[in-house]
């Protein structure tokens, strides 16, 4: 295959993981002055060891989808350290994480920080220093950049850390205490596992990751379908009288409610995705719009048409997103069983209302890794700007879908050809039958989710 002089090509993964070249140059500079002067400083001044930490500060400045990630981390964290106080310092894009998260002690916001800097409004340096000087007088024993990123390493030594744990790749590496191995391409849940093993915690459970939600976030939830569904849900508090009264017992006794024959058929074409395949209530499809870059984003056009499909099935749709999804859900065209709730729920209510649903569909967002949280059933449409073994949500139940293209991964913000083939070329007609597919596969007797 010829390539177009102008086609971007894959970003390898060397020494370091930026994907910019001066990012690369400007790391290895700092790493071979800085690791000589380490050396020299060290002859006077030893590193201290702290074995048995009272404060533990993680540091998660990036995205939601990266703070979701590291949930296991601060459970197994809690486990190993019950009477230590677990700090976070986090982001306004994923402070709601670590805020519902009962593992941790407190968070700290970082509202200037470098994944979600202006350019033009303030430097990187003035943010590095104002946080190191902020955490100073913390008195925290163990810092953890989960990352891997530089200017985080220079936040956690400015503010007299003594024992920093983090990983080389992203720089900085000679002002860590305790370096990780980082291998390529495996998932961030297990590189994140992979810092606790410096400490000595192992990894010899399976992880789970979780956004908690509250009771109250679920009754939350459960009023607003029944508000937008409300003749549903009189149809189905009336029926469920009715077999109260009658249809469920037979002779004073329970009566059992029979299962789904064996011998029970499944056709390809979504016969079984109608309405009344789970009685009166329809199942319910959760669709997050958007992505943090605009290289992680589907075309427009092609989720009008995805959605036309399931609304065609007689699915209930739930728009989920926050408020900068709205101008694109408002873009799609209105229907009957299609709700916008973009920029309405908070994320543990978005959590909750993902218990609810039947299936989720979402690129590779924030959202999709809450659909991992609450154990239902996930397409991801993944773009070509990274890898999906290492980034895809944590879940058995999470179906990666993506097109194939000879510059992936790119590690863009912005596709560089006009056309964005990894996204565009993932067409609709094929996710509408792969998530079929993928629904009926883990729904193929009953669905878990009760009516409202």
């Amino acid at each position: 295959m010829t390539r177009s002089p102008a086609e971007p090509k894959p970003v390898p993964v060397r020494r370091y993981r930026y994907s910019k070249l001066k990012w690369r140059i400007l790391v290895h500079a700092l790493d071979a002055a800085g690791s000589l002067g380490m050396r020299l400083w060290r002859k006077f001044r030893p590193a201290l060891r702290v074995e048995n930490p009272r404060r533990i500060l993680v540091v998660q400045l990036d995205h939601l989808g990266d703070a979701v990630l590291s949930s296991p981390l601060l459970a197994r964290l809690r486990v190993a350290y019950p009477e230590a106080t677990i700090d976070v310092l986090a982001s306004p894009s994923n402070i709601e994480v670590f805020q519902s998260d009962p593992n941790v002690d407190h968070v700290r916001l970082a509202a200037r920080n470098w994944f979600a800097r202006r350019r033009g409004h303030w430097a990187l340096g003035t943010a590095v220093w104002e946080l190191g000087s902020r955490l100073r007088g913390a008195g925290y024993d163990v810092g953890i950049d989960v990352r891997g990123d530089v200017l985080s390493v220079i936040v956690l030594a400015l503010a007299g850390i003594p024992r920093r744990v983090g990983w080389a790749m992203g720089g900085g590496g000679f002002l860590l205490t305790d370096i990780a191995e980082w291998v390529p391409g495996r998932h961030e849940v297990a590189s994140r596992l992979a810092l606790l093993e410096q400490l000595g915690i192992p990894d010899d459970e399976p992880a789970r990751v979780a956004v908690y939600s509250t009771d109250h976030d679920r009754v939350l939830v459960g009023q607003w379908l029944r508000d937008d569904w409300p003749e549903r849900a009189s149809q189905v508090m009336s029926q469920s009288a009715s077999r109260s009264r009658g249809e469920r017992y037979a002779g004073g006794r329970l009566k059992t409610l029979a299962a789904p024959s064996e011998t029970t058929t499944w056709s390809d074409e979504g016969d079984w995705l109608h309405a009344g395949r789970f009685g009166s209530e329809a199942p319910m499809l959760a669709v997050h719009l958007g992505a943090g870059m605009a290289a992680k984003r589907w075309p427009a056009e092609h989720w009008q048409a995805l959605l036309a499909r399931f609304l065609e099935d007689g699915w209930r749709v739930v728009l989920v997103g926050g408020s900068e999804d709205t101008p694109v859900a408002e873009r799609m065209v209105p229907h009957a069983n299609l709700r916008d709730w973009t920029g309405r729920l908070t994320v543990p209510q978005t959590a909750a209302f993902l218990e609810r649903a039947d299936l989720f569909i979402g690129s590779d967002s924030g959202p999709a890794h809450l659909a991992a949280c609450a154990g239902i059933a996930s397409v991801i449409l993944f773009s070509g700007t990274n890898r999906p073994g290492q980034w895809r949500p944590w879940s058995r139940r999470s179906l990666v879908l993506r097109h194939n293209v000879p510059c992936r991964p790119c590690h863009q913000k912005i596709c560089p050809l006009v056309d964005h083939p990894c996204m565009s070329g993932l067409q609709p007609e094929r996710v509408y039958r792969q998530a079929k597919r993928w629904w009926a596969r883990i729904h193929r007797e009953e669905s878990p989710h009760a009516p409202i």
